[in-house]
């Protein structure tokens, strides 16, 4: 689920992108430069996969506290880009259309047209980047399951996302792209809790981090973390049936400040209009 979800959100960004530049051109009477953003958009991909290969080879190679150390690293570095990207989407989501249109005729009207190539290149770049990181600490959290199920959701996320973009564009509907930002918004916050959450529980482990309370509460008689629905829990989540105080305190901080800081954002957005 966790791989379906990053997929779908994350390819969907980068289709947008790359649709409204081909629109632009499209629109502009410009067909002939059309293959600089396929191009640009093709070798992003490509070096995303070859980085995503070396960052598997990398993980196998290491072991012990060396392991370790990159383990958490990853977790961290996972839940602050996640949570990154939630807030720049949810502030300059709206404006994105215009901001790529307005680059795209800048960069024709002065006959840069290479900006083309590196405006499509750059786009997907980052979200592959994005992509290969948050599936590193999902698989993280994951641990042994079936090989070929993170395959198959992964498809999946990749035809969602492009399936809505062509969607959009064709007019075949009116998509409510905001509905489904503001829902994937708040599993990926959750999502990055979930990692916190590990490498909290990873630190702990390891003795860097005291845990205050050792455990808290135990609910694994309501939910336990074994069970086929506790270890999607667990690992979309973070959920923890045995949680220690540190734990606690540091996730639900930190949904506290993003939650509060999502709806001041979107209180502030909403105050222009309201004007």
């Amino acid at each position: 689920m966790e791989t379906y979800l990053i997929l779908a959100r994350e390819t969907l960004e980068a289709s947008l992108l790359v649709g409204i530049l081909l629109t632009t051109l499209g629109r502009l009477g410009r067909k002939s430069d059309i293959p600089k953003v396929w191009l640009g958009a093709g070798l992003a991909v490509s070096a995303c996969i070859v980085l995503g290969f070396l960052a598997d080879r990398l993980e196998s190679f290491l072991s012990g506290s060396a392991k370790n150390i990159l383990d958490i690293t990853i977790f961290f570095l996972a839940a602050i880009f996640l949570s990154y990207m939630v807030l720049w989407m949810t502030q300059n989501g709206p404006s994105m259309k215009g901001e790529i249109q307005g680059r795209a005729t800048r960069a024709l009207e002065s006959g840069h047209v290479g900006i083309l190539f590196l405006l499509s290149f750059m786009g997907v770049f980052r979200e592959g980047l994005e992509t290969i990181l948050f599936l590193w600490g999902v698989s993280l959290q994951a641990g042994s399951r079936l090989p070929w199920l993170p395959f198959a959701e992964g498809v999946s996320g990749v035809l969602t996302g492009i399936l809505i973009v062509v969607a959009l564009f064709k007019g075949f509907s009116r998509i409510p792209l905001g509905l489904f930002f503001k829902i994937t918004s708040v599993l990926l916050i959750l999502m990055a809790a979930g990692m916190i959450s590990s490498g909290i529980g990873r630190l702990i482990s390891l003795g860097a981090v005291s845990p205050i309370v050792f455990q808290v509460w135990d609910s694994s008689r309501i939910l336990n973390e074994h069970t086929l629905f506790g270890s999607l829990m667990a690992d979309f989540f973070g959920y923890r049936a045995r949680p220690s105080l540190m734990t606690i305190l540091t996730v639900w901080g930190y949904l506290a400040f993003m939650f509060s800081w999502l709806w001041r954002m979107s209180h502030t957005r909403q105050e222009p209009s309201r004007r």
